[in-house]
């Protein structure tokens, strides 16, 4: 196969972002409503099939932390496009629960493949070929996904019933796998990137854990509105009918912000924009508890969508920076705290949505994660600061000690 543009090679890796997550999950959250009214879904079961989703999201995560084969993964990644399509075809042929958990699950493996594989080989052939290794408009990906499958489901909600809903979205993310089957490079014959052995301080051992609160804290953030921000909006009586055009709003918000959080990093530095991005998101949530109007709501899902993908975006790219040789193990052990509180955050709050009549109380639990949240984001900050005074120390001794042997006194 001839050598691909850098342009193709982005958008091909942006396909499969749509197709595996816009489209393999998040068709889900504009489906709870149509499945809830057509064949008795109920809030907690929905909640559970998300948290299967994310199961299937974590074990794939966990799966790839393991494998270093480039050919390996582009096959993973070619069968995870496959499955994103069978998996959403299969859900409208039945109706048996066990079967939807099994699927969902799947899907979710998919998803770790379209943005875990997909995001490593696209770094991967970025830097192999002396290109900037910025995933923004990879993220935006997740963006497109969301505005797609508001767009659609307005289209065709009134039109075909719940499960033919379910196989036009499959058609849809069949048509969007067949352009990145026939872009992506051959990966078999890549070698792995040259390592260039450098001296530092490593971070202190608390870094990592203090990270992964805080990762776990967003991740409870931005899936408790993935997977219920319809069914919140179409739960107030103002906004019956409106759900589909607050998801709308909430992927147009999301699709350009991975570059606009870029510009605040160049502007404020990482952590203070990654604080502000935590603050947003947590505002995005009392805006639900404080109002049901429509400005509200809207407001919520405008800040929800910038916020919860700039969090993403910055946290992945400054592991990758404070981890040059090998970001891959601490970007799996993120993904494995943000894949957790995506497991226990939906289940916990369809039951108590349920159980109370409203989803009032999980979004409070929602809203102290997340304020839990910048309180760790504080913290590591305060630990990475802690490392660049040692850096600094670090390296005055070593300038002394140079002095010290020009001068020829290496006793010093």
């Amino acid at each position: 196969m001839a050598e691909i543009s850098k342009n193709r090679m982005l958008v091909t890796c942006v396909l499969a972002v749509v197709a595996t997550i816009g489209i393999a999950r998040f068709a889900y959250t504009p489906m709870i409503p149509e499945m809830a009214s057509e064949v008795g879904l109920s809030e907690s079961v929905a909640g559970y099939l998300a948290a299967a989703n994310y199961a299937g999201y974590l074990s794939g995560a966990l799966l790839i932390s393991f494998i270093h084969s480039l050919a390996l993964k582009a096959r993973l990644f070619r069968v995870g496009l496959v499955v994103s399509v069978i998996t959403s075809f299969a859900m409208g042929l039945t109706t048996l629960e066990p079967l939807w958990y099994l699927l969902r699950y799947l899907s979710g493996l998919s998803s770790a493949a379209g943005m875990l594989l997909g995001g490593g080989l696209l770094m991967h052939w970025l830097m192999k070929r002396n290109h900037k290794a910025e995933l923004g408009i990879f993220f935006s990906g997740l963006g497109i996904g969301i505005v797609i499958t508001a767009l659609l489901s307005t289209l065709i909600n009134q039109h075909f019933s719940w499960d033919q809903q379910w196989f036009i979205y499959a058609l849809v993310t069949l048509l969007l796998i067949a352009p990145v089957w026939q872009w992506l490079p051959d990966f078999s014959a890549e070698k792995a990137l040259a390592k260039h052995p450098h001296h530092h301080i490593a971070l202190p051992r608390s870094f990592m854990p203090v990270l992964q609160l805080a990762y776990f804290c967003a991740g409870f953030g931005y899936v408790i509105s993935a997977t219920f921000l319809i069914t919140i909006a179409e739960s107030i009586d103002a906004l019956a009918g409106q759900g589909w055009m607050i998801w709308l709003i909430a992927g147009l918000s999301c699709a350009p912000a991975s570059a606009l959080w870029d510009k605040v990093v160049a502007m404020t530095g990482s952590w203070q924009a990654l604080i502000c991005a935590y603050l947003l998101n947590a505002v995005s949530i009392l805006i639900l508890l404080l109002s049901h109007q429509l400005w509200a709501v809207i407001l919520s899902a405008v800040i929800y969508g910038a916020s919860f993908i700039g969090i993403v975006s910055m946290v992945l790219s400054m592991v990758g920076r404070l981890f040059p040789d090998n970001p891959s193990k601490p970007m799996s052990r993120l993904t494995f705290s943000y894949g957790t509180s995506q497991m226990i955050a939906p289940a916990l709050v369809g039951y108590m949505a349920e159980y109370y009549g409203n989803f009032d109380n999980g979004l409070i639990i929602t809203l102290i994660v997340m304020l839990a949240g910048c309180v760790a984001i504080l913290v590591a900050q305060r630990i990475e600061r802690n490392k660049d005074a040692l850096i600094a120390a670090h390296q005055s001794a070593m300038e002394a000690q140079e002095a010290n042997l020009v001068l020829g006194n290496p006793e010093a």
